[in-house]
């Protein structure tokens, strides 16, 4: 099922959740809508799930307006973060429990909705689980049962909100895979919400990235990571360095310094800047000459490389860069290091 957004906004009191939401959501797709705490992300899953109602704009599903509908009439599977079970009921009774409420006219058959049942919990991997109830499973057990029941009732579209959210990073990790092989198997139109951008990245086709009840940009994981769209998309995103400069003539200047930067990295206009570049995306070079001088203050093992800590000559700032095992300088040495990766936007740090 496809999913479009149009102009959608919605306020709390005298707080702008939403501003202007457009979106199109494709059939099959398994979108993700990443940001900070109070971007916005949570309600606008709400909106499409019909859990929360826009103040403005429209939502559509396959075309059809359904902006007024309840969620017990738009036929989504919704996750919640802590899972929501019933804990006086079976892991079963549980899946079942979608169905069993429906109205008699629109109700399966006992036996049809126990062979449900057990189809599901085998899909998640919790086929000889089902007469236990939610207090004697571990953390991602618990969330694969919710998953099942989301299953059960057939839904057109499935909304994930922070699914993984509860659970420990290992748990997380090897849960976010088997989701996506889930995804995948099932052929789900798939909308989850996270703040976790590996999460994000490892999982989606695309990549919601929201701030302040905006989006700032919309793209696949690669382009997210390697062209962020803004400033903050930059800093939200992996990891990064920033550094206060000033762009005069095609050049950038820190304290008129000239930066030997890469190619094609200076394109704005004249005046504050802040260049951005990743830990990886950086050389320790012997000239001073364009280079940013810092004096090290930290050194650490970084999956087969070693992070090095500095703060810059001049700035409290902090850089990270990244240097092979066994050429790592001594902490209190000063060295100089060149981005080989970069970024510019435009403002200074304070907006």
């Amino acid at each position: 099922m496809s999913i479009r957004l149009d102009t959608i906004s919605k306020n709390f009191g005298g707080f702008t959740a939403l501003g202007n939401i457009n979106l199109e959501v494709e059939p099959g797709e398994f979108l993700a809508l990443l940001g900070p705490s109070g971007s916005g992300k949570t309600t606008l899953l709400r909106i499409i799930a019909g859990l929360e109602f826009p103040d403005t704009g429209r939502v559509f599903y396959d075309g059809d307006d359904i902006t007024d509908l309840k969620v017990a009439d738009r036929g989504v599977g919704f996750v919640f973060q802590h899972y929501a079970l019933f804990r006086h009921m079976t892991v079963a009774d549980n899946v079942a429990f979608g169905l069993t409420v429906r109205k008699r006219r629109d109700r399966p058959s006992k036996t049809a909705i126990a062979a449900r049942v057990q189809e599901l919990l085998d899909l998640v991997q919790l086929g000889n689980l089902g007469k236990r109830y939610p207090a004697q499973l571990s953390g991602g057990q618990r969330q694969r049962v919710a998953l099942a029941r989301a299953l059960a009732v057939d839904p057109r579209l499935l909304l994930l909100d922070e699914p993984f959210g509860a659970l420990d990073a290992r748990v997380r990790k090897d849960l976010r895979r088997w989701l996506r092989e889930l995804h995948d198997s099932v052929g789900l139109t798939s909308i989850f919400v996270t703040h976790d951008q590996d999460e994000a990245l490892e999982l989606a086709d695309r990549v919601v990235v929201m701030d302040h009840g905006v989006i700032e940009q919309i793209d696949t994981p690669q382009m997210i990571y390697d062209e962020p769209a803004s400033a903050f998309v930059f800093d939200f995103v992996g990891e990064s360095n920033q550094i206060p400069v000033t762009v005069s003539g095609g050049t950038a200047l820190l304290f008129d310094r000239p930066l030997a930067l890469p190619a094609g990295t200076v394109t704005l206009p004249d005046g504050p800047a802040r260049l951005f570049f990743r830990p990886h995306d950086a050389e320790v070079v012997n000239e001073e000459a364009g280079s940013l001088a810092a004096t090290i203050s930290l050194t650490r093992p970084n999956s087969g490389s070693i992070r090095v800590e500095g703060k810059l000559a001049g700035l409290d700032e902090l850089i990270e860069i990244d240097v092979p095992v066994g050429a790592a300088p001594q902490v209190g040495e000063q060295i100089f290091v060149r981005p080989t990766r970069a970024k510019l936007y435009a403002g200074s740090a304070d907006g």
